[in-house]
This record gives structure tokens, C-alpha cells and sequence, in this order.
């Protein structure tokens, strides 16, 4: 798993995201999915400093959170008093009561790198949804992303929050070919006065999937899709699959 997310790298994760994601259109995409599958309960994994879990509690709704990090959960219980999170992973984890729809966001798929990390996520996703119920997750298009990268050797990103600038570096290296492996290098700067002022750097080794590979993952893993979204993002080329447990 990423390191990115432990320690200070929480909040500045949290402040540069607000200008990165517009939450309430992210809420509103994955909330029509849910409704239009007549879920009542979701398990958002990724759920981070809790900015989608915000908008399910204005609303109402049955939402529980589950995240890799302590530091991110820290913020997300401090925003979301009324909301359950759980510290866990995705590949391996047990609710005390299923629930009607389980979506992965923010591309959280890019850290499951190997087939068995995606196995045993399918597996914790299937026995953790109702018999009616969804899944709901994004993942970054290596068709598209690989081209892209190989293309713009540095990538950057701005962002504006509370006063602040941000800026982030992303180096990204392809490692594997087998499986479509990559390095993230990152640096995190402000901007005060005009300089750059270096205060973090992170390192991720990811991966990206195709749209093939991840339509027989799921078979394999007995899940029928439902839906399939082709979706630009901030800064990826995604898809969205909606799939739903098929009877063992």
C-alpha cells in the first residue's frame, strides 16, 4: 500500500483534493447507481478523509467507511461524527452485516499489483454484498495511460485551498509489462511568495488494468457486469464497472 496517506500526508492530501474532485458530482454519480439498483446500505472502501461520506450523511443514508489508513480516518471521524469508519483492507475483511452496495473509489484498485491481491478483494467484496447487491468500483485505463505517461515524462498538478497553493510533481516509470506495473514518485510543494517549498515526497509502485483483463477478473471471480462507464477524472482515463454477485 501506498505511503502517501500516513501522517501529515493526510491533510495535505485532504486540502489538495478539494480542488482536485468535485464531491458532490463524485456523491452524485455513484449515489444514481446505488439508488437506480435499489440499495439501501453502501460500504464505500477508499473512503479517505471522508469528503464522499459527508454527502451521504446529509442525506441520510445507510454509509460506512473502510480505509487502509489510521491518519486519513483520523480527519474523516473529526468531519463525519454521525458516520461508522473502519480501519482495514480491502482484501481481507468481514462486516457484521452484509450490505446492498460496496463501492472502491479514488482509484484504490491502482494498489492491488498483483492477481492475488485482486482475487482475494473479489472474494471479501462478495461475502460482504446482500444476494441483490452491487459493486462499484474505478480503475486508471492502460490503453490510454501508459501512452500517456510514456509521453509526459512529468506530470503537474495545481491546486488552491484555504489560502494555500499546492503543487504536485508525479514522476511515473513503467516497471512491468507483465502486468502493467508502475512507480509514482511525487513531490509536494507550496507556493509562498512565489518560491517552491519543497514539504513532502511519496513513492507508490501501482498498477493500471485493461478493460479485457478486468471484465475476466471478474468472471472468474463470479460477478456478472451490469454497467460499464468509460469516465475522465481529474488527471486518468478511467472505466467504472457496476457488477453484481452472480449464485455460487
Amino acid at each position: 500500500m501506498a505511503t502517501l496517506y500516513e501522517g501529515k500526508m493526510a491533510a495535505i492530501y485532504d486540502a489538495m483534493y478539494q480542488t482536485f474532485v468535485n464531491y458532490d458530482e463524485e456523491y452524485t454519480f455513484y449515489n444514481t447507481i446505488i439508488k437506480a439498483n435499489n440499495c439501501k446500505t453502501t460500504l464505500e472502501i477508499g473512503s479517505g478523509t471522508g469528503n464522499l461520506a459527508k454527502r451521504f450523511n446529509e442525506n441520510d443514508q445507510d454509509y460506512t467507511g473502510l480505509d487502509y489508513s489510521e491518519s486519513m480516518l483520523a480527519i474523516a471521524r473529526e468531519r463525519n461524527e454521525n458516520c461508522i469508519f473502519i480501519q482495514g483492507d480491502m482484501r481481507d475483511f468481514n462486516l457484521e452485516k452484509q450490505v446492498d452496495s460496496i463501492i472502491i473509489t479514488g482509484r484504490s484498485t491502482s494498489y492491488l499489483t498483483t492477481n492475488e491481491d485482486l482475487n482475494e478483494t473479489f472474494a471479501s467484496l462478495y461475502n460482504n454484498i446482500t444476494e441483490q447487491g452491487i459493486i462499484v468500483f474505478d480503475f486508471i485505463d492502460a490503453n490510454r495511460f501508459i501512452p500517456f505517461i510514456n509521453e509526459n515524462q512529468k506530470i503537474i498538478h495545481q491546486a488552491e485551498h484555504d489560502g494555500m497553493n499546492y503543487i504536485r510533481e508525479s514522476n511515473w516509470e513503467t516497471t512491468s509489462l507483465d502486468n502493467f506495473m508502475l512507480e509514482w514518485n511525487a513531490k509536494y510543494y507550496t507556493i509562498i511568495n512565489g518560491e517552491k517549498n519543497l514539504i513532502a515526497d511519496d513513492f507508490s509502485t501501482v498498477r493500471v488494468f485493461t478493460l479485457n483483463e478486468m471484465q475476466l477478473f471478474l468472471y472468474l471471480n463470479n460477478f456478472e457486469i451490469i454497467k460499464t462507464i468509460d469516465r475522465k477524472t481529474y488527471a486518468y482515463d478511467t472505466y467504472v464497472i457496476a457488477a453484481k454477485k452472480k449464485p455460487l
